[in-house]
């Protein structure tokens, strides 16, 4: 046989599978979470999340920051991001937040807890949105995740106080995305995948721009895979397991086979459209336990022994990108949901299968 009939029988033979698999599964949304302020608790949502150009509605939408001083000058203080990366900070993880919606659906409250202070505190969301731009909260330059500077409104003293009674980050204070703010997602160059941007038309007038983001990392929403979590805990072994929580995702499906995720480009979820951009590198975050803030090496060697790709990245997770924002008005996605696979990356699917793939 030829190579390069040899190329393409194999090519059928892969597309055969794919098409095979696609028809004899589900694959469905099984859990949904948010996480308020960056790098601290999540809530996982029982029925359903509202869709927005940036994100899950209230996901990421406040971050807690202190002040430090910049390389350039020690005389030029400045605000950045607190992360639990940073040993002084991980006791955010500890920092849990509770959504409070009233019987008449129009004001949200946040209330933060925390096993390391007695008391809570409450924050209503409106009476902050309420403030952007007055006197009352000065907009703040702010340094987020790939140390670019995004204007912020800062939440008073009040909360920033109670933040850094429960965490210990001294001086700390919470800001908040407002009308000032505007953030493209953060391309990761060793990942090597282009952003789709986003296409528009306004009188007639065709445009595109980059897709925008909440205070996340790189993208506006995060999806994991059971499967995927099963095949690494398998690997950990006994008494090494982890949790999800570890990966921070917003949507987590069943139904595809381990890490088959990498291969995927297009999905719909319910009504809505999603590009599957940017594969997510892991970090030391995944090392902390999120209940005892104990500090190891796991997953992440572990990940580096069959998930780390040339570029030094050890992957978890697929960032997505609502393909049309603007059509989304009041989308949501709902646990139980069908995923829908619209296309595949052929360059990440063939990757995929020769890592991962099996012929059944």
């Amino acid at each position: 046989m030829s190579i390069a009939a040899y190329v393409l029988n194999l090519y059928i033979k892969i597309q055969h599978i794919f098409k095979r698999r696609h028809h004899q599964r589900k694959v469905s949304v099984q859990e949904l979470y948010i996480y308020p302020i960056k790098s601290c608790g999540e809530i996982r949502l029982s029925n359903s999340a509202k869709v927005t150009p940036i994100g899950f509605e209230h996901d990421r939408i406040l971050q807690v920051v202190s002040r430090v001083d910049t390389k350039d000058s020690p005389l030029d203080p400045d605000w950045s991001f607190c992360t639990p990366r940073e040993k002084r900070c991980e006791k955010l993880f500890h920092v849990q937040p509770k959504l409070i919606i009233d019987e008449s659906n129009t004001t949200t409250t946040l209330e933060l807890s925390s096993k390391h202070v007695d008391n809570s505190f409450k924050l209503r969301l409106e009476e902050v949105l309420s403030r952007f731009g007055s006197p009352v909260t000065m907009p703040m330059y702010c340094k987020t995740m790939g140390w670019a500077s995004a204007m912020l409104e800062d939440c008073g003293y009040n909360v920033g106080k109670w933040l850094e009674d429960a965490t210990g980050i001294t001086g700390c204070r919470l800001v908040s995305i407002g009308k000032h703010y505007s953030r493209v997602v953060k391309v990761n160059p060793k990942q090597g995948d282009e952003v789709p941007m986003i296409h528009h038309e306004h009188a007639g007038v065709l445009s595109s721009s980059p897709p925008w983001t909440s205070l996340a990392d790189e993208a506006p929403f995060l999806l994991t895979t059971r499967s995927s979590l099963e095949d690494l805990n398998k690997r950990l072994g006994k008494g090494k397991q982890v949790d999800m929580r570890r990966f921070r995702p917003n949507i987590v499906i069943d139904g595809l086979q381990p890490w088959e995720e990498d291969s995927l480009k297009r999905i719909r979820i319910g009504a809505v459209e999603f590009h599957v951009w940017q594969r997510c590198g892991r970090c030391t975050m995944t090392t902390i336990d999120r209940d005892t803030l104990e500090r190891c090496g796991e997953p992440l060697s572990t990940l580096g022994n069959f998930r780390e790709r040339e570029n030094g990245q050890r992957n978890f997770g697929m960032h997505l990108i609502p393909a049309r924002p603007w059509e989304l008005k009041q989308a949501r996605v709902f646990v139980g949901d069908e995923v829908e696979i619209l296309e595949y990356d052929e360059e990440r699917r063939a990757e995929w299968i020769r890592i991962f793939g099996k012929s059944s």
